[in-house]
């Protein structure tokens, strides 16, 4: 993750950032965004798994020493210098109306969605124009402008990084 290279882009609202098949994993996105967007300020985390992860996800950031507030099943905390608010939805994001979003992050999700045709295009459509895209596998007929990010950052050496035109 050190290797990504920061980019230039503003959103005209507080982005929300989708993340289907999360699991309990907090760390990455995370990750993820503050390489590439270190000037964000305030994030929507939107989280989505077919099972209740969200206390293990407290769990993760009360063992790395990450006090956070939780109100209505909205976790809100600072990373670095980035309010997050995260909303954890347990249900299938195959067949659940999808919001609205800026970002979407996928990893270790080919399995799940190569059952669905469909679903990357769903997403594509759902995502904002000037929507960054970031999944270690498959969207690569999509009309992206492709940002450079290392192969070696996916398990299928296929990441894929870009912003919707």
């Amino acid at each position: 993750i050190q290797k990504i290279t920061p980019i230039q882009h503003s959103f005209q609202t507080t982005p929300t950032l989708l993340y289907p098949g999360c699991g309990c994993d907090i760390l990455i996105p995370l990750l993820f965004i503050e390489k590439l967007l270190p000037k964000l300020s305030e994030i929507n985390l939107l989280f989505v798994d077919h099972k209740d992860n969200f206390d293990l996800i407290k769990t993760v950031l009360d063992d790395i020493d990450i006090s956070f507030s939780e109100n209505n099943n909205i976790l809100s905390f600072y990373w670095h210098n980035c309010l997050v608010s995260l909303t954890f939805t347990q249900g299938d994001v195959f067949t659940m109306p999808l919001p609205q979003f800026h970002i979407y992050f996928e990893r270790a999700f080919r399995i799940m969605k190569d059952a669905d045709q469909t679903y990357e295009q769903r997403i594509y459509q759902q995502l904002s124009s000037d929507g960054l895209l970031i999944s270690d596998s498959g969207f690569q007929n999509l009309s992206l402008t492709r940002i450079s990010i290392p192969l070696e950052l996916s398990a299928y050496q296929e990441m894929i990084a870009g912003i919707k035109r």
